[in-house]
């Protein structure tokens, strides 16, 4: 018996226990169909599909993204790498404000009480008439009425501030005020911002306003 021989497997012998499986090394990533055959010719076959981020990409991206919120909200979805993963992006929650556009000579329908009144939704600019089930302004039998309530008497014909409508419909809130024309009542729209009414003429059938929301 030969003692000299160098003992371990060599390429080309075919020996069972060279056919062992040949595992990946630490720290590196490969998927599930990886196969490693050491007889024959030793052939390592791998298929690698880790996924690749592209910064110098995405870098840019992101930056113009943060310094121009509109464009963040533009570039809804960004594609990164190959492993088919996607960030999107939505635009910020922002609330716009109500133009303070005077409207002047806005008329609205005046109702004697046998049929239904015409309701002015005020939250537009100039105001539009109210759908069913929304909070409204009317005029009825000689007074200017408010379905929610948020409605009050400023007393004056001096144009009233927005704190000083705020106060007045948070101190004294009325469902319904009387029409003099010259002065001014303060109301709250439907997403709670302050606004004005000045009657201007009035008749049996229709009340003439001036309005405007308050800054």
């Amino acid at each position: 018996m030969n003692t000299d021989r160098t003992r371990g497997a060599h390429l080309g012998d075919h020996d069972s226990r060279d056919d062992a499986f040949v595992p990946p090394r630490p720290g590196t990533h490969h998927s599930s169909t990886q196969t490693a055959t050491a007889s024959g010719s030793a052939r390592i076959t791998q298929k690698n599909t880790q996924m690749k981020f592209s910064l110098p990409v995405i870098g840019p991206l992101l930056s113009v993204a943060y310094a121009h919120p509109l464009i963040a909200g533009l570039t809804a979805v960004a594609v990164v790498g190959g492993g088919g993963a996607a960030v999107t992006a939505a635009l910020p929650d922002s609330t716009s404000s109500p133009s303070t556009a005077l409207v002047r000579g806005f008329v609205m329908e005046q109702s004697d009480g046998q049929e239904a009144p015409t309701g002015y939704d005020f939250t537009s600019t100039p105001p539009v008439v109210a759908d069913a089930g929304t909070d409204a302004l009317y005029v009825q039998s000689g007074y200017l009425m408010s379905t929610s309530g948020r409605l009050a008497s400023w007393g004056s014909s001096e144009v009233p501030t927005a704190e000083g409508c705020r106060k007045a419909v948070t101190d004294d809130p009325v469902r319904k005020t009387s029409v003099s024309v010259g002065y001014a009542m303060c109301f709250l729209d439907r997403n709670g911002d302050p606004g004005y009414i000045t009657v201007t003429a009035s008749d049996s059938g229709s009340v003439t306003v001036d309005t405007a929301h308050l800054g």
